[in-house]
């Protein structure tokens, strides 16, 4: 099986690589080994931490990590990968929303998370005063976001000290067929079932009865995100309709159906673009000659050998197990790539928690055009992209899925440069 392109991993850094490959004309293979770290994320964007606007911090930042992933993408770049994202995004439907400076959107305990873009149906505090009521209601018997913990924690947070903060449960008769067994009582189960079911008139009315037990004062309400597997907006409009109030979402522990939605809109894009797409196809290892990658193998055999031009190495971090962790150190699995580690295991992590913790710089390391180096030299037409890269921390710099966008969408220009 041939293919100008096929990158390795279906997360969103190898999305955004091949979306613009794609979209360019490239015949592209992504080879995904099943859920993608998406599945557990927010379905937000970062691109650096902090208060302000990310894009004026960003050259400043770049000049002081000249080895960090972004800066072997180039601040134009970086901002031209985000724009890219969120055409794909808006074509499919899924509308992602920034400004003119970080936002913060609520987590599923009530903190506030700065970030860059988010969907428009995710609830965030914005720069406008904060109302004078505000209602944070789950599904009842859902454990996956606990209202009372997350309004306990808003009350904290800057801004609210005005607005009074209420809480409340949603009674749907359709969920006793999850009583016999709460372990499936989770977000994507509940989504099933109103995907199968038409239960806007069941929630509008049990919607309406909270705000009116709450004196008829609130007309702003969060849910959790587990309404539909697929785009809210249309949904969340129609309830707003119905019951006169503003009503917004919040990613839940996972499995987050908000991840899921950005995964699902990229990957039916990248599709539609004539893409193909193999799910639960692990790549196991490679052929490869001198310097250049020939083919791969995936875990359905060595008698396929799925060859291409160019290759994208998108499989990830440890999470994904894009990296191994051993005893004296860390290896990527695939190509044996040169990887950035500490023989000391004792190193790895902070003393504290909530420290500064040095693996998670570990990675694959990449020359200046993000070409994967195994024994020091480059694999020539082997590009890294995503949490697999080493020299950044995605927790600590607020980066992680900003470099995911950047990198993918820079591979495969790198790529399409090669191809000219």
């Amino acid at each position: 099986m041939r293919f100008d392109s096929i990158i390795i991993g279906g997360g969103i850094a190898g999305l955004c690589a091949g979306l613009r490959l794609a979209e360019a004309g490239q015949k592209s293979l992504i080879m995904a080994s099943g859920q993608s770290a998406l599945h557990f994320s927010s379905g937000s964007v970062d691109l650096l931490g902090g208060e302000g606007d990310p894009r004026t911090a960003l050259p400043d930042f770049i000049d002081r990590h000249p080895e960090h992933p972004y800066a072997r993408v180039g601040h134009a770049n970086v901002l031209a990968s985000l724009d890219d994202l969120q055409r794909h995004c808006a074509a499919e439907g899924l509308i992602l929303t920034g400004g003119e400076r970080n936002h913060r959107r609520l987590t599923p305990i009530g903190t506030l998370k700065e970030t860059w873009l988010s969907p428009d149906t995710c609830a965030i505090a914005g720069d406008t005063p904060q109302p004078e009521r505000l209602m944070l209601a789950t599904l009842e018997g859902f454990r996956d976001f606990h209202p009372a913990l997350a309004a306990a924690n808003l009350a904290n947070q800057p801004g609210f000290a005005n607005t009074r903060i209420l809480t409340g449960e949603l009674r749907l008769p359709q969920l006793a067929e999850f009583s016999r067994n709460p372990h499936e009582f989770r977000s994507a189960d509940i989504a099933r079932l109103c995907d199968r079911h038409d239960l806007l008139a069941d929630l509008a009315r049990e919607i309406s009865r909270l705000m009116h037990e709450a004196g008829g004062h609130c007309h702003h309400l969060v849910l959790p995100a587990c309404l539909t597997l697929g785009l809210v907006g249309e949904r969340l409009s129609e309830l707003e309709k119905r019951t006169g109030c503003t009503i917004r979402e919040v990613a839940t522990m996972p499995p987050s159906l908000i991840g899921m939605r950005l995964q699902e809109t990229l990957k039916r894009r990248f599709i539609a673009l004539g893409g193909t797409y193999l799910t639960s196809e692990r790549v196991q290892g490679a052929h490869c000659a001198n310097d250049r990658v020939i083919g791969l193998y995936s875990q359905n055999g060595e008698d396929v050998l799925f060859e291409a031009d160019h290759f994208i190495l998108a499989t990830g971090s440890f999470f994904s197990r894009g990296l191994e962790s051993r005893l004296r150190g860390i290896r990527e699995p695939i190509f044996g790539a040169d990887v950035l580690s500490d023989p000391e295991r004792d190193a790895w992590a902070g003393r504290r928690l909530f420290s500064h913790h040095p693996f998670m710089g570990f990675g694959v390391k990449t020359d200046e055009r993000l070409r994967v180096l195994r024994s020091g030299q480059p694999l020539t037409n082997l590009f890294g992209a995503g949490s697999i890269l080493a020299h950044y921390d995605p927790i600590a710099e607020g980066s992680g899925s900003g470099v995911a966008v950047a990198t993918g969408w820079q591979a495969a220009g790198h790529i399409l440069e090669s191809a000219r």
